[in-house]
C-alpha cells in the first residue's frame, strides 16, 4: 500500500462515517420525534469517532490476520478456528442483551446482533464475489468483531442504558465504515497500471544490467 492510498483509505473512511452518522442521525431523530445526538457538530464528532474507532479495529485486524495465518498454515485450520469465533462473539453478544434486557425489550434488542450478522452475510458475499472465494469466511469473521467488539460500550455500558435507537446508530455507523475498508482493501494493496509500468521497467533495466555484467565476465 502506497503513502497515497494510506492516506486515501484514512479520510475517506472519516468523511464516510461523518455523513452516514449525520443521515442517520436526522432519520432516527425523525422516527423518535425527539433530540436524540444533539446539534449538527455532536453528530459530526460523533461520526468522527466511530470512524476513528473502526479504523483502528481495521488495522487491529489486519495484524490479528497476519498473526493468524502465520501459525495457522492450513486454511481449513484458519477457517475452523474463525468459524469457532465467530460463534463465540455471536453467543456473547446474545448472552450480554438477555442478561441485560428481559421480555419485550429482549426481543427488540434481538436487532442488534441480527442486523451484525446479515450484514456480515452480505458484505462477506460482496468480498467473495469482487475477489476469490477464499476472502469469504475472513470478511464474515472482521465485520462481525470488528463490529460487535468496537460497538460494546454502547451496547453494554457500565451505567445505565443506552436507547435502541442511539445503540442501532452506532452500529450502523461502523458497520458502514468496516465494509468499506475491507470491500476497498484488495484495491489498495494492489499496485496501480502505473506502478505497474514502473516494476516492469525496474525488472527489464536490472536484468539488462545483470546480462551485461555477464558478458563483461565471459570477455575478461
Amino acid at each position: 500500500m502506497t503513502l497515497r492510498k494510506l492516506i486515501y483509505w484514512f479520510f475517506s473512511t472519516l468523511i464516510l462515517g461523518c455523513v452516514t452518522a449525520i443521515i442517520l442521525g436526522f432519520l432516527f431523530e425523525q422516527a423518535a420525534g425527539e433530540v436524540l445526538f444533539g446539534s449538527l457538530t455532536s453528530q459530526l464528532l460523533l461520526g468522527l469517532t466511530l470512524a476513528a474507532v473502526a479504523e483502528l479495529g481495521f488495522f487491529a485486524y489486519l495484524v490479528f490476520n497476519w498473526l493468524a495465518k502465520g501459525l495457522l498454515r492450513k486454511k481449513t485450520v484458519y477457517d475452523t478456528v474463525m468459524l469457532l469465533l465467530i460463534l463465540i462473539l455471536t453467543g456473547n453478544l446474545l448472552y450480554l442483551n438477555f442478561a441485560k434486557y428481559q421480555g419485550e425489550e429482549f426481543w427488540l434488542h434481538l436487532l442488534v446482533p441480527t442486523v451484525i450478522v446479515l450484514s456480515a452475510i452480505l458484505i462477506a458475499g460482496l468480498k467473495q464475489k469482487w475477489t476469490n472465494q477464499s476472502a469469504y469466511i475472513p470478511t464474515l469473521f472482521f465485520v462481525i468483531a470488528a463490529t460487535t467488539i468496537e460497538a460494546i460500550p454502547s451496547i453494554n455500558p457500565k451505567e445505565g442504558e443506552v436507547p435502541l435507537l442511539i445503540i442501532m446508530h452506532t452500529v450502523l455507523v461502523l458497520l458502514v465504515c468496516n465494509a468499506w475498508q475491507i470491500l476497498q482493501l484488495h484495491r489498495w494493496v494492489q499496485p496501480s497500471p502505473a506502478e505497474r509500468g514502473k516494476k516492469g521497467k525496474f525488472a527489464k533495466s536490472t536484468k539488462a544490467g545483470a546480462k551485461n555484467t555477464h558478458k563483461q565476465k565471459k570477455k575478461k
